[in-house]
């Protein structure tokens, strides 16, 4: 074949691809199922544009700004509608009498971390997702709390005893709180999935997995982004497969998570923790979990079990700081409810109104999952919202919008603890949109967890210390989303409480 032919024949793919495209984005516009809902038209014509804002990161404030242009319901990829309001997140995320679920969106859940292949709660459809939650569920019910609570209490202290030698040492007390948060967590629910901890805490430094789950985030959606279109998809994977050491790392993970799995599933210890509660209710006659779904849940709980805690507690110190009234009040009712930090129980830390508001707040205005996690309709469509959505369409509500729309809160942008606590002011809220950890069947199974470990070690940091925020992380705020939020470090000027 000549030159001149191979060149004519490119041009020609070419002008028949963009005619292709050309047709598809008129029909996406004009005759789409979804075309009648309102969005910006690019968006609604091409998926590029919707892949491109979650490749940078900016996808959460995006589409807040979106739902503030064009309402409650915005289609904002030709197959994808957001939605904004309460009413909407109980009726694809809920549990609705004499209705299926609507099943998780395989485009956005499927590869996830799996290093058995075997789907773990996160991707599980309903039928794994309620067997395996049968088993999994007592592991984290108020028993296996209190059972636990020596465990996460020992780390909490081994926290103190560390920020008190940051500032014996040569930085005098300032830290990137983000890091020591993160080990905190990561060690915390490490010890619980695996009977050891990361030893980040003890080291001072990043174990691997926690190194590699970080880097992997943003990775991670950059794959995402590529699975959209199969053929630049298969370079990447082709080129990726010629790294030897990109697949090195994954495999480590991979054989990590596997061989500390299989160490606590083989040790004789009695101790109570993530395994022992999966081990005394596998019951295979009742529909038992697999050794391989085990391995795939563990892993899906160092992530989710320390990462979203971690930030909490990041963005909790971040705003106290920034408006330091609230500090103080919260300080006040720290100290004012314990003589010394051994009556800081779990039971005890539930009976501050003023920390349960500083949480709460700080869920709404800094949630750790802040973009929407999508769901499917069924063939035959749902009634959302009041209105029939047709079928086949990837839906969802995302955390940061809908948490911070003025249609639900009033100075919804503003960090106000005051309607947490009865103001009047606020009374026109709905905090009831307030579900960081979603609602129904498939709601987070860690949530009493989380709350006892954030009060924890909240407490026993306002105990201890003087915190000042450093001026560099004034802005900290800012901050990029790839799935999880990209923290840059939280500089923190700790003192010794006198």
């Amino acid at each position: 074949m000549k030159l001149s032919d191979i060149f004519t024949l490119l041009v020609l793919s070419f002008l028949a691809w963009l005619l292709y495209s050309l047709a598809v984005a008129i029909y996406n516009i004009t005759l789409h199922p979804l075309a009648k809902y309102p969005g910006p038209k690019l968006y609604a014509a091409f998926t590029f544009p919707h892949y491109w804002q979650i490749y940078n990161g900016d996808q959460a404030s995006y589409v807040k700004e979106l739902h503030e242009r064009y309402g409650d319901v915005v289609r904002w990829a030709p197959g994808l509608l957001s939605f904004n309001n309460p009413q909407a997140f109980r009726d694809i995320y809920g549990t609705q009498k004499g209705k299926k679920m609507l099943e998780k969106d395989p485009e956005f859940y499927k590869d996830s971390f799996d290093p058995e292949g075997a789907d773990s709660l996160l991707e599980a459809d309903d039928a794994t997702h309620q067997r395996q939650r049968r088993v999994i569920s007592h592991a984290f019910s108020e028993q296996a709390l209190r059972d636990q609570e020596g465990i996460i209490m020992g780390f909490c202290n081994m926290l103190i005893s560390k920020l008190h030698d940051q500032i014996e040492g040569p930085n005098k007390g300032k830290v990137d709180m983000v890091r020591w948060l993160n080990f905190t967590t990561f060690d915390i629910v490490g010890d619980l999935a695996f009977a050891e901890s990361f030893q980040a805490l003890e080291k001072g430094e990043y174990h691997f997995w926690m190194a590699t789950i970080f880097h992997n985030m943003k990775i991670g959606v950059f794959f995402r982004v590529a699975k959209a279109y199969p053929i630049f998809n298969r370079i990447l994977m082709t080129i990726v497969g010629m790294i030897p050491a990109a697949a090195e790392t994954i495999k480590k993970l991979q054989n990590d998570t596997k061989d500390k799995t299989m160490r606590r599933i083989n040790s004789k210890t009695d101790r109570k923790d993530f395994i022992s509660h999966f081990l005394r209710h596998n019951d295979d006659e009742k529909g038992g979990v697999s050794t391989e779904e085990i391995i795939s849940n563990a892993g899906l709980f160092i992530v989710a079990g320390s990462e979203t805690s971690a930030t909490l507690l990041s963005g909790m110190f971040f705003y106290l700081l920034k408006n330091p009234d609230y500090m103080t009040k919260l300080k006040e009712e720290v100290r004012s409810s314990f003589t010394n930090t051994e009556d800081m129980t779990f039971a005890s830390q539930t009976r501050l109104p003023y920390l349960q508001a500083c949480i709460e707040e700080t869920l709404r205005i800094y949630p750790p999952v802040p973009a929407e996690l999508p769901r499917v309709t069924p063939p035959e469509g749902v009634i959302i919202n009041g209105e029939m959505i047709p079928g086949n369409i990837s839906v969802g509500v995302p955390h940061y919008g809908m948490f911070h729309s003025e249609k639900n809160f009033k100075n919804a942008s503003s960090y106000r603890l005051e309607r947490w606590l009865g103001d009047p002011a606020y009374a026109s809220d709905d905090l009831t949109a307030v579900q960081p950890f979603s609602v129904g069947t498939r709601n987070c199974i860690g949530k009493n967890l989380a709350y006892a470990e954030i009060r924890s070690i909240m407490c026993r940091i306002l105990w201890n210390f003087e915190l000042e925020l450093c001026p560099e992380s004034n802005n900290w705020n800012q901050q990029k989303v790839y799935f999880l939020w990209e923290k840059p470090p939280l500089m923190i000027k700790l003192t010794a409480r006198i």
